[in-house]
């Protein structure tokens, strides 16, 4: 059987990223920033840092700052993220949930099944 060509493996990709488990409050049109914002959480806490709300409000993705603002609301509303007081109470550090967890692993092993195909 010959190898699958470019154009396939994109198609299977597509497939796995429509049926990614999203939480049904979680409406798609910002599924993406919603995406940027959990990947960008889960890779810094796998390498020991913690992200803050001030280093996502300067992010030209998720647009201003008020937009940026409102994004993390939402995904704290979600039960996705979670965000503590740092040490001197004028720094908010974020981090994922569980259920944060939880989606980003259901994410992973759609995308490795779509990969594998």
């Amino acid at each position: 059987m010959p190898p699958p060509l470019p154009f396939a493996r994109f198609i299977h990709m597509i497939k796995a990223i429509e049926a990614l488990p999203v939480p049904t409050e979680i409406f798609n049109r910002y599924r993406m920033e919603y995406d940027l914002i959990l990947t960008q959480l889960c890779v810094s806490a796998s390498i020991g840092k913690y992200l803050t709300v001030s280093d996502f409000l300067g992010c030209s993705i998720l647009g201003s700052q008020p937009t940026a603002n409102k994004r993390l609301k939402e995904l704290v509303r979600y039960g996705l993220i979670e965000h503590k007081l740092g040490d001197d109470r004028r720094i908010k550090i974020l981090r994922l949930t569980d259920s944060g967890n939880n989606y980003l692993v259901a994410c992973s092993v759609a995308m490795t099944q779509a990969l594998a195909q």
